[in-house]
């Protein structure tokens, strides 16, 4: 798996990236990044997912979701939890506090997952605002971006 999916463009297009890859002690994988010309925060996360890979997530995180919304106001965030391994219902529950800090109820969060089995885990953390979880990508994304009322940058 690349970390940063040719549906977000290449590695290169994407600003403040972040990218975490597996090692013999972490499963977990991350990669994060500000795309400009969609005024959207790209995310993919994949593998298993422990309290201390969370609590990275987060610290990580934060810096990048408060520049975004700096130059965008309130965040678009597209999240591809395709590869993600749901060990639980805990899996998703150790994200809904901090999720509920650092993302607002005027931020748009789309999460996709490879089956339609997986939705509510995505739905249990991101339990902030409206989040929408998708199987298909591009509904995803034409989800994301219908109410945007500014033109992508160029």
């Amino acid at each position: 798996m690349n970390a940063i999916s040719s549906f977000f463009g290449p590695p290169d297009a994407l600003e403040m990236r972040i990218q975490w890859k597996p090692t013999a002690t972490r499963r977990a994988t991350f990669a994060s990044g500000l795309d400009l010309l969609s005024r959207t925060v790209r995310m993919q996360g994949g593998g298993v997912w422990k309290e201390d890979d969370a609590a990275r997530y987060f610290d990580e995180q934060k810096h990048v979701l408060d520049e975004a919304r700096k130059r965008f106001g309130p965040l678009k965030v597209f999240v591809d939890l395709r590869d993600w391994v749901v060990e639980g219902p805990d899996s998703a529950l150790q994200f809904q506090e901090g999720n509920r800090r650092i993302f607002t109820a005027g931020d748009r969060i789309v999460a996709v997952v490879k089956s339609s089995i997986l939705k509510p885990h995505p739905r249990a953390a991101l339990s902030v605002g409206s989040p929408e979880v998708f199987v298909s990508m591009e509904a995803a994304e034409t989800w994301l971006q219908a109410y945007s009322n500014e033109k992508c940058a160029a």
